[in-house]
């Protein structure tokens, strides 16, 4: 069963592979997906035409190198804020350490 930030992609010959969505994005007008392949953590990205419920949709190629330099920036933002967030968490767990002592 699929969790709720996973999804299902199809290749072209019918292999099916889960992938955990990493984010969503919008940028001029255009909606796109992030995601990593959960058996390989292949990192790729999609864009997204909405269907008629939520729950549908359909994925089409990045078309332009433009395309994939916005994309890979805001890939490495988001590995930023996480490496950020990380590091937070290891600086409050050094602080409580401090305090206990």
């Amino acid at each position: 069963m699929l969790k709720e930030n996973q999804m299902i992609v199809t290749s072209p010959d019918g292999t099916e592979s889960v992938c955990e969505i990493l984010f969503t994005h919008e940028h001029q007008g255009k909606n796109y997906v992030v995601f990593e392949f959960v058996d390989s953590h292949e990192i790729s990205a999609a864009a997204f035409q909405p269907g008629e419920t939520e729950d549908e949709g359909t994925f089409s190629d990045i078309e332009t190198d433009a395309e994939w330099d916005m994309l890979d920036k805001v890939l490495q933002a988001y590995y930023d804020e996480l490496d950020a967030d990380d590091q937070g968490e290891e600086d409050e767990e050094a602080e409580e350490d401090e305090e206990e002592e």
